[in-house]
């Protein structure tokens, strides 16, 4: 019998050990946290006054600096609209060309837009450092610096160092300029070795992660391609992410274009390892001036024809009229009713012109052809050729009333930006004319009231063929270009050639025969022009009409 009441003790001594062992358990319900024992200590007790950080990220949110490669009317552009509107970030836009970067650190930029020398100078527009309205003084370090256009974007610079540029960049805009590819067999290709050699110079230097922004008009698949190279042969210390970011500019309304866009696309390819961080970090440099609800983002092959496809489209429409203005001027047809009777704009122009518009179409023929879709190849280049054609003939309706030897005439063309606006076209057709009359032999001066002698023939010379720009010559005023030719050619529909302001009775009178006149822009009453002496020309009307 003395046995149970032993048992009882036992028990409830076991009891009394279990309660005591495990009372930390039994607190699990109340706010403390329960403790973990570990070599006998507590895990809370072991990081008691640590602070835990959390693991850094390598992705970009943030954007500090950032390089533009290629300074191009695209690249130049949109590094001055961000950096005037992103003062704390450091934009450098870097080019091979000494001579392009010289001309962005002048006091005479080599594009000419509305408006961009307000962004990029405090004094205002038209400021030119003449010597002759200042006394003449010698020259010395100090006061070439201090005669020097003051700059407004401290955070804007212009380099050759493409290398520095990269390396100092969190982000790097790809806009590089890659135009048709004249040493291949085949003239629909596009020259990408401009663009491949911009990637091969991020790769050698790249360290850490950086976001790469295509926006160089470029085949469709390049952001993938260029993700791939990267991947390739960039160090294994950096990573990259690749987005689209296409442009929609117009020479001539292009700071308009990109301080009030209509739609701003990102453009990126669905993966497992899709940079969130990055789609934000680009937004950020464009949320300052525009809404978020027109920063769209898309699939990167979408957002890349979309681009593609908005100025082929309008060049559609522009070598469709082209079509049928050489169809009325082999009629009795007038192209100005037949544009209204389609609701198109009553002048079109010559046709379309632009590094852009030419290099987008070629893409497209690139794209279509690798795709095996060779009758969609051959529709784009149709559009190309009707361009081609059109301008030649038109050309040579001016020479064809030339009597003699070609280089016996000169032919004047006034104005060098179709759209009244913009002097920088590196495929304009303002260089289709004079290509094909210097073909000829024909002597061509390009006088423009808009842009000051060294600015144009600095845009030229950045624009032009090197044989073609040495053949040309600039006039310093109307009187010059004029005299003695044998044609005139009224490119730009500017007010200083208006009736009002123009005596053109005096100018015939200081022409050779046959007084040519060729009206682009359908800004002049033909009858007086006549009667003062010119043969008037007309795009889109049959030459005996317009005698």
């Amino acid at each position: 019998m003395p046995f149970f009441p032993l048992l009882f003790v036992l028990a409830g001594l076991t009891l009394f050990l279990s309660r005591r062992r495990y009372k930390a358990i039994e607190g699990a319900g109340s706010p403390r946290s329960p403790h973990v024992v570990v070599k006998g200590h507590t895990y809370s007790d072991s990081v008691e006054g640590i602070e835990l950080r959390p693991l850094p990220s390598t992705k970009i949110e943030n954007v500090r600096s950032a390089c533009i490669i290629g300074a191009g009317h695209v690249g130049a552009l949109t590094a001055v609209i961000l950096a005037s509107q992103n003062p704390h970030v450091q934009f450098c836009v870097v080019d091979r060309d000494p001579s392009l970067i010289d001309a962005w650190n002048s006091d005479r930029p080599p594009v000419f837009e509305p408006g961009l020398e307000e962004l990029l100078f405090d004094d205002p527009p038209g400021f030119a450092m003449d010597a002759t309205s200042c006394p003449a003084q010698p020259e010395t370090v100090d006061s070439l610096d201090r005669s020097r256009r003051p700059r407004k974007l401290t955070n804007l610079t212009f380099s050759t160092n493409i290398q520095a540029g990269v390396v100092a960049a969190d982000l790097v805009f790809l806009c590089v300029e890659c135009a048709a590819n004249a040493s291949s067999e085949s003239k629909d290709d596009i020259d990408l070795e401009p663009l491949e050699a911009a990637i091969q110079a991020i790769a050698q230097v790249s360290t850490g992660h950086k976001i790469i922004v295509q926006r160089s008009t470029a085949p469709c698949g390049i952001v993938q391609r260029i993700k791939k190279a990267l991947r390739k042969t960039a160090s294994p210390t950096a990573s990259f992410d690749v987005l689209s970011n296409p442009d929609f500019l117009i020479p001539g309304t292009a700071v308009q274009d990109l301080l009030y866009p209509p739609r701003v696309l990102i453009g990126h390819i669905f993966s497992e390892d899709m940079s969130v961080e990055a789609i934000t970090a680009l937004k950020r440099l464009y949320l300052p001036w525009i809404p978020e609800e027109r920063l769209i983002t898309m699939d990167a092959w979408s957002s890349e024809l979309g681009k593609l496809a908005a100025n082929a489209c309008l060049a559609q429409q522009i070598s469709n009229v082209q079509s049928l203005s050489a169809i009325c001027e082999s009629t009795n047809a007038n192209i100005a009713h037949i544009t209204q009777t389609l609701g198109f704009p009553p002048r079109v122009g010559l046709g379309f012109g632009g590094s852009n518009s030419h290099a987008e179409i070629f893409s497209l023929i690139y794209l279509a052809r690798e795709l095996g879709l060779q009758p969609v190849a051959d529709y784009w280049r149709a559009v190309l050729q009707m361009n081609e054609f059109y301008t030649g003939r038109t050309a040579k309706r001016v020479t064809e009333r030339f009597p003699g030897a070609m280089k016996d005439h000169r032919v004047a063309i006034l104005g060098y930006a179709a759209t009244a606006r913009s002097a920088q076209d590196r495929s304009s057709t303002a260089l289709g004319l004079v290509h094909y009359l210097r073909s000829i032999g024909v002597q061509v001066t390009i006088y423009d009231p808009r842009i000051p002698g060294d600015q144009l023939q600095s845009t030229l010379r950045l624009t032009a063929p090197a044989a073609l720009e040495a053949s040309i010559a600039v006039a310093e005023s109307f009187d010059a270009a004029c005299q003695g030719c044998s044609g005139l050619i009224l490119y730009s529909d500017y007010d200083e050639f208006s009736h009002e302001q123009v005596r053109w009775q005096s100018v015939a009178g200081r022409m050779q025969g046959p007084k040519v006149f060729l009206d682009l822009c359908g800004r002049l009453e033909r009858f007086k022009m006549q009667q003062w002496g010119f043969d008037v020309l007309q795009l889109g009307v049959r030459q005996k009409d317009a005698q």
